[in-house]
C-alpha cells in the first residue's frame, strides 16, 4: 500500500465468492432479505478506456477508481518489482502538476486516497466529495497520460528507497522465507506467479529513469485500463467528464501476456524451511485448472465446510479431538493464470509433521467419503447474503467488485455468477468435486522453528490547470437520537437510520480492568472474550451456528474503564438478534473445558511473543509512559495468563455485568419503540448488580525523558515509539488539538513522515497523534520502523521536528488550511454506515458530550484559528518530557543512541524488566 488509508479492496474482495449483484439484473436473495439490485453501466472511449458507472445517491461521495492491467506477472526478468515500484511512482508529480498526488486531494476531502500491486493488476482509487470530481478526474488522467513526462532520477531514487524500506520491513516478521521457497518449489521455471510482487532489491536498485519511463509507456495506456465510478453521480455526466479528460490520453500499444499456466505435479513435492515460528506449520497446494470457475467456486464452499473453525471436520478432528493442531485453515485463491485449494495446518508446539501429516491424510480420506454437511453449506450460503448486505454500504465497495470482476475474469458482475451458483449448490456435487481435485498430487511446504540457540550467560556485558472543486457541503446527516430506560436500569438509545434492514448495535458496560483488583489480573477481558464459549443452552460451536442462522454476528471486548458486546442484525429478525445476544450477555456459562483450551494456548502464544522481541515496542511503550506499578504499565506474562480460574470469570460477570451499569446503543432500521419492547421481553427480567466502582488510573509513576532499549539480535530494521503523557481532553480545545495532530503526525503529509519518509527515505511511515481518554492524562506517541543505521538519525529528527512544532517553527497558515479543508471535506463520506454513527454517538457519551456532537465537527473545524493550533501544540507537545522505546539490534544501534545524550539510557527485557 502506498499511503496510510486503510485498504478497502481486500477487504471486498473478501466476500466476492460469496456475494453478488448484476448488471440492471435482479439478485435472488435469501426469502428472508428480500431482494438486492446492483445496476451498473458500461461504455468504451474511442482510445480504449472502459469505463463502468454504479449510480448511488445517498452519500454526496464518488469512489473514483483505475485498474490497470498488469500486475507482477507481466514482468520479465530482471525487472520484479516494477509493476509494485509504479505504484509508487504513480503518486509523484506530473509535468502538469507539481505536487506529490495527495494534497490536492486531500485538500477537497478525499478519503482513500490509495493503491494496490497484485500479481494480476495494479488499482489506484479515491473516494472524493461530488463536487470534486473533476479533480480527481484531472488527476487520474494527467497520471495516465503524463506521469513520465515530469518524472526525474531524483524522484525515482526517493520512491526506490520507500520501496526498498517498505520490503524490509514486510521482512521483520515470520514467513518471508516461505513465501519464497513456496514460490520456487510450486511454480515451475519461467512460470509469471514465480516471483513476490515487492521483488527483489537487486532488481529494484538495477532499475534506471529509462527503464521505468519504458514499462510506462508499455503497459499504462488507456486501452489497459478500466475506470469505475460510483456513487453519486449518473451515467450521462460520466460519459461527458470521462470523455472530456480521458479522451486525448494514448491508447497505448496491445500486450502479448499467457493466458492460463497451470502446475502440476508428478508426485507429492516436499520442501522444508526454517522461519521464527513456536511450532511447525504444514500447508499443502493443489493446482486447480481455471476451465471452470464455477467448480473452483464449489471448491470454496468445499473448504469452507471442511477446515473453517468448530463444527467443521478437519477442525474438529485435528484441533478438538487429536489435539495435535492450534488452528486448521483452508479455502481457494483465484488468479488469472491458474488457481490453487490451500490447506494450512498449524501444529502444537512438539507435534511432529510426520504425525500430523498421517491424521490429516485420514481426515481427507473420511471427508472424500462422507462430502461437506449439507446445513453447513445453507449456513455458508446464509452467512455470505449477510456479508453481501452489511457491505452494500460503501459504494466504494460496489465500486471495487465491478473493477474487479471485469479485469480479472472480464465481467463485472462475476460475483453475481458466484452468488448464482452457490445458491445452487448441490452437496453430492460438491463431494465429486473436491474428490477429483485433491486426489491428484500436491505440492507441501512445511515450516520448522528456528532452534532457539542456549541461553546467554547472565552478568556479561551487554496536464496545465487543475480544477478546483464547487462549494462543498460538509454536513452530516446525524439520524435523531431518542431515549428510554426499562425498570431494571438497562438504558436504551436508539438512533433510527432505516437506510438497510440491517441493525448495528452495542451494550457498553461501565466497567473493565480497572475494575478487577479483586479477581485476577486479565478477569475483565476473559469475561467478555468468552461469552461466545457456551451458555446454558448452547455450547459454543452450537453458539456459532445459532448465530449464523439468525442472521448475527456478535463481539465482545474489555477495555479499561468502557467494556462492550456488538452485535449486528437483520431488521427482519430483530427478535432473533435480541434473544441470541440476550443469551450470551445473561447466561454465560464459561465452561472449563473452553478454558482449558485457552490455557493450552498461553504457552505458544508467549512463545511467539518471545522469539519476536519487536512486538514487545507497544507493551515496554506502555511500561515506560505509565510505570510498572500502574493499571496501564503492566505487561502480561505467562503466570498472568495462566493463572485466570474460571470462578473468578464467572464471579465478574455476576457482580460487574448487569442492566443498571449498562446502555444498550442501536443504530439502523429499528425505532424505540421497537427497542424498548424487544429488550423489555429479552433484558427485562435481568436482575440488577452492584459492580465495582471503576477506579481512576492514578497518576503515572513512570520517569519521563528516558530512553528504554529492547535487543532485537539481527532485527534489519528498528522500531521506535516515542511519546508523552499530556493534557487532560478539553471538548473546547478538540478541534484545535485535532488539526494540530495532522500537521504533525497524524497524516500521510505531515512533518514526521514526510521528513522521515519522503525527504530521508529511512522509513515506510512513521505517524503520531494523541491517544483520547475522557478522563485523566492522555498519551501523544509517534511510531514506525527506520533502517538499523539510522537509528539514531532518525531519533534526532523526530525531536527537532516536535521542538521545531512548538518553538521556532510552528503549524503555518497553509498547513491549518490544507488539514482543516482535508478534514472538513471528508466529513460526510465518513458517516457512511451504521458503524460510524454508532461509534460517534457512543465515543460522545464515554466523553459525556450530546450523542451528535459529530454533527457539529464541521462548525468546529471552521472555527479553529491558527493562533488556537499554536497555543495548543505549545500546551500538547513537550520535546524535553518524551520516553523512547526503541527495539532494535543492540550491536549495531546502542552506542550511537547513547551519543545523542537525550537522556538517561536503559536496557530492558522484553518483559520490562530492567537488564542494566
Amino acid at each position: 500500500m502506498t499511503t496510510f488509508g486503510k485498504p478497502i479492496v481486500g477487504a471486498v474482495l473478501a466476500v466476492l465468492l460469496t456475494c453478488g449483484a448484476s448488471n440492471l439484473a435482479l439478485a435472488q436473495a435469501r426469502p428472508e432479505l428480500g431482494q438486492v439490485r446492483i445496476p451498473y453501466e458500461t461504455f468504451t472511449l474511442p482510445n480504449g478506456l472502459t469505463t463502468l458507472v454504479y449510480t448511488d445517491h445517498t452519500v454526496p461521495t464518488i469512489f473514483v477508481g483505475v485498474w490497470y492491467k498488469v500486475g507482477s506477472k507481466d514482468e520479465p526478468v530482471g525487472k520484479t518489482g516494477f509493476a509494485h515500484l509504479f505504484e509508487h511512482l504513480m503518486f509523484q508529480p506530473t509535468v502538469n502538476r507539481p505536487t506529490e498526488y495527495f494534497p490536492p486531494l486531500e485538500a477537497v476531502g478525499a478519503t482513500g486516497i490509495n493503491g494496490s500491486t497484485t500479481a494480476d493488476y495494479t488499482n489506484y482509487f479515491q473516494t472524493v466529495p461530488a463536487n470534486a470530481l473533476d479533480r480527481a478526474l484531472w488527476m487520474e488522467a494527467d497520471r495516465m497520460g503524463h506521469l513520465t513526462d515530469g518524472m526525474t532520477q531524483a524522484l525515482l531514487d526517493e520512491q526506490r528507497a520507500v520501496v526498498k524500506n517498505e520490503k524490509r520491513q514486510n521482512e521483520l516478521g515470520p514467513g518471508r522465507s516461505a513465501e519464497a521457497q513456496f514460490l520456487k518449489g510450486y511454480y515451475p521455471a519461467g512460470h509469471p506467479y514465480g516471483h513476490t510482487t515487492i521483488g527483489s532489491m537487486e532488481d529494484i536498485d538495477a532499475a534506471t529513469l529509462e527503464d521505468v519511463k519504458a514499462w510506462f509507456d508499455a503497459h499504462y495506456g488507456a486501452s489497459n485500463a478500466v475506470l469505475v465510478l460510483s456513487g453519486d453521480i449518473d451515467v450521462q455526466t460520466a460519459r461527458e467528464k470521462t470523455a472530456f479528460y480521458f479522451g486525448g490520453v494514448r491508447q497505448g500499444e496491445p500486450i502479448s501476456r499467457p493466458d492460463r499456466w497451470t502446475p502440476s505435479f508428478a508426485d507429492i513435492r516436499r520442501d522444508i524451511v526454517y522461519e521464527n515460528l513456536p511450532a511447525a506449520v504444514i500447508s499443502r497446494t493443489w493446482p486447480l485448472n481455471n476451465g471452470s470457475p464455477r467448480d473452483n467456486t464449489m471448491l470454496q464452499l468445499a473448504a469452507k465446510a471442511m477446515a473453517r473453525g468448530r463444527g467443521t471436520p478437519l477442525h474438529d478432528a485435528l484441533v478438538e479431538n487429536l489435539k495435535i493442531a492450534d488452528g486448521v485453515s483452508a479455502g481457494v485463491s483465484e488468479s488469472q493464470l491458474t488457481s490453487a485449494f490451500n490447506l494450512s495446518v498449524a501444529l502444537k508446539p512438539g507435534v511432529t509433521p510426520e504425525a500430523a501429516n498421517a491424521a490429516i491424510d485420514r481426515e481427507l480420506a473420511k471427508f472424500f467419503q462422507t462430502g461437506p454437511d449439507r446445513d453447513r453449506l445453507e449456513e455458508i450460503v446464509t452467512a455470505s447474503d449477510i456479508s453481501l448486505l452489511q457491505t452494500m454500504e460503501s459504494s466504494a465497495a460496489i465500486g471495487a467488485w465491478l473493477a474487479s470482476g471485469a479485469v480479472t475474469h472480464d465481467d463485472p458482475v462475476y460475483f453475481l455468477k458466484q452468488r448464482e451458483w452457490i445458491g445452487d449448490v448441490d452437496a453430492k456435487a460438491v463431494t465429486q468435486l473436491i474428490q477429483a481435485a485433491l486426489s491428484r498430487p500436491y505440492y507441501e511446504l512445511v515450516q520448522l522453528p528456528t532452534p532457539v540457540p542456549a541461553a546467554a550467560p547472565t552478568g556479561l556485558a551487554d496536464p496545465t490547470r487543475m480544477p478546483d472543486p464547487s462549494p462543498a457541503d460538509a454536513a452530516i446527516a446525524f439520524p435523531s437520537v431518542s431515549e428510554a430506560v426499562l425498570a431494571n436500569g438497562l438504558k436504551i438509545v436508539v438512533a433510527h437510520r432505516p437506510n438497510l434492514p440491517i441493525v448495528s448495535a452495542s451494550l457498553q458496560f461501565s466497567t473493565g480492568s480497572l475494575a478487577e483488583d479483586a479477581y485476577g489480573r486479565g478477569t475483565a477481558n476473559r469475561a467478555f472474550a468468552m461469552l461466545t464459549s457456551g451458555t446454558r443452552r448452547y455450547d459454543a460451536e452450537q453458539l456459532k451456528r445459532q448465530a449464523t442462522k439468525a442472521g448475527v454476528n456478535i463481539a465482545a471486548a474489555a477495555q479499561a474503564r468502557e467494556s462492550a458486546v456488538m452485535w449486528t442484525m437483520l431488521s427482519s429478525r430483530l427478535d432473533d438478534g435480541f434473544s441470541f445476544a440476550s443469551e450470551v450477555v445473561r447466561h454465560p456459562t464459561y465452561p472449563q473445558a473452553e478454558i482449558d483450551k485457552a490455557l493450552e494456548r498461553v504457552g505458544p502464544q508467549f512463545d511467539a511473543y518471545e522469539r519476536n522481541p519487536l512486538q514487545s515496542a507497544g507493551p515496554v511503550y506502555g511500561r515506560a509512559i505509565w510505570g510498572e506499578d500502574h493499571p496501564l504499565g503492566r505487561i502480561g506474562t505467562r503466570e498472568d495468563a495462566n493463572a485466570i480460574s474460571r470462578d473468578e470469570i464467572q464471579a465478574f460477570h455476576d457482580r460487574e455485568i448487569g442492566p443498571n451499569n449498562a446502555t444498550l446503543y442501536l443504530v439502523g432500521d429499528i425505532t424505540i419503540d421497537q427497542a424498548k419492547a424487544l429488550a423489555q421481553a429479552h433484558f427485562g427480567d435481568w436482575r440488577r448488580v452492584t459492580p465495582t466502582p471503576v477506579k481512576e488510573r492514578g497518576a503515572a509513576t513512570a520517569t519521563p525523558g528516558r530512553i528504554i532499549l529492547v535487543d532485537a539480535p539481527g532485527a534489519a530494521q528498528t522500531s521506535l515509539t516515542v511519546g508523552e503523557l499530556t493534557t487532560a481532553f478539553d471538548a473546547d480545545q478538540a478541534a484545535a488539538g485535532d488539526l494540530a495532530d495532522g500537521i504533525l503526525g497524524a497524516a500521510f503529509n505531515s512533518r514526521l513522515n514526510m521528513n522521515l519518509r519522503e525527504e530521508k527515505g529511512w522509513t515506510y511511515g512513521f505517524t503520531g497523534g494523541v491517544t483520547d481518554t475522557p478522563v485523566g492524562p492522555r498519551t501523544f506517541t509517534a511510531s514506525g520502523t527506520v533502517e538499523t543505521d539510522r537509528t539514531a538519525d532518525a531519533m534526532r529528527e523526530v525531536r527537532r521536528e516536535i521542538a521545531d512544532y512548538v518553538a521556532d517553527r510552528p503549524a503555518t497558515l497553509e498547513e491549518l488550511e490544507r488539514a482543516r479543508t482535508s478534514r472538513m471535506r471528508a466529513l460526510p463520506s465518513a458517516f457512511a454506515g451504521n458503524a460510524a454513527f454508532l461509534s460517534a454517538i457512543t465515543g460522545a457519551a464515554a466523553y459525556g458530550q450530546p450523542y451528535d456532537r459529530a454533527a457539529t465537527s464541521g462548525a468546529r473545524l471552521a472555527a479553529v484559528s491558527l493562533d488556537q493550533v499554536q497555543a495548543v501544540s505549545r500546551t500538547t507537545y513537550d520535546p524535553t518530557r518524551l520516553t523512547w522505546v526503541v527495539v532494535g539490534d543492540l550491536s549495531r544501534i546502542e552506542a550511537p543512541v547513547r551519543a545523542l545524550n537525550f537522556g538517561p539510557v536503559e536496557v530492558w527485557d522484553i518483559y520490562g524488566h530492567k537488564v542494566r
